[in-house]
């Protein structure tokens, strides 16, 4: 009976090794075919300054061309929309309506000049930013190379099945608090709406000392393996601040 019972154990498991389909995940996008994507972001800073800020920002992605191992990409902002909340002080601005108080026309000066601006991107099929081309002036407004190198995840080298995880690493020399975030992503399931991987990380300053973290979840599409829609949230400490930062990303 004994011997039985292991060998039906056995090829049970088997058939659930077997129905873990290995995928492997490679960017394949309609090139030309616009991808609108809706940002969701709330920010926390409790410190010395306590801030709470809700950022909606609507972006066109559209990729231009795919050579070799390339895709290239352009990103554009077409609108934007912010709330802050800093205690003895509130703030509203709306790119898509005419700013009438003062605090508003504060923020549609800084944040005016990114709308309809175009963000060149040039990465590998696996995920991996190889170049980042601003519109002149651009850096200027809060924004530098990195915040947009991680606009897809990279990818493992070979196929995956759910339970599988792979390491990977992102450099942002170009930025003033964070050098570099240390990413470990799980692939957890195939659903009907997409493949869905969830990732941990560290974040590290210029010291390589750890600052923050990382944790969350995106779903790629079936056919592209671009991101559907994300939940991540980031938490950093730094200069006597914590900011904690909740990111909701859908792509239709």
């Amino acid at each position: 009976m004994k011997k039985y019972l292991l060998t039906g154990i056995t090829i049970c498991l088997g058939f659930i090794s077997f129905a873990q389909k290995a995928v492997e995940f490679k960017l394949n996008p309609e090139i030309g075919k616009p991808l609108n994507i809706n940002m969701l972001m709330k920010m926390d800073v409790d410190g010395p300054q306590s801030i709470i800020m809700d950022m909606n920002m609507k972006m066109e992605m559209i990729p231009t061309k795919q050579e070799n191992d390339n895709l290239t990409i352009e990103n554009t902002t077409k609108a934007i929309k912010v709330d802050i909340d800093a205690g003895m002080m509130t703030m509203s601005y709306d790119s898509e309506t005419e700013a009438t108080d003062e605090m508003a026309k504060m923020l549609a000066t800084q944040f005016s000049k990114i709308i309809n601006q175009k963000i060149g991107l040039v990465m590998t099929s696996k995920g991996k930013t190889v170049d980042v081309t601003l519109p002149e002036g651009f850096e200027g407004q809060g924004f530098d190379k990195s915040s947009f190198s991680n606009i897809a995840t990279a990818f493992p080298d070979k196929a995956v099945v759910p339970g599988e995880s792979w390491e990977s690493v992102t450099e942002m020399s170009d930025n003033p608090i964070v050098a570099k975030t240390a990413l470990v992503s799980t692939y957890r399931e195939e659903t009907a709406d997409g493949y869905v991987v969830d990732v941990e990380g560290k974040i590290f300053d210029k010291s390589e000392n750890e600052v923050g973290a990382v944790s969350g979840y995106y779903t790629l599409d079936k056919n592209t393996h671009f991101t559907k829609n994300s939940e991540l949230k980031t938490s950093i400490e730094v200069q006597g601040s914590k900011i904690v930062n909740d990111m909701t990303l859908t792509v239709d």
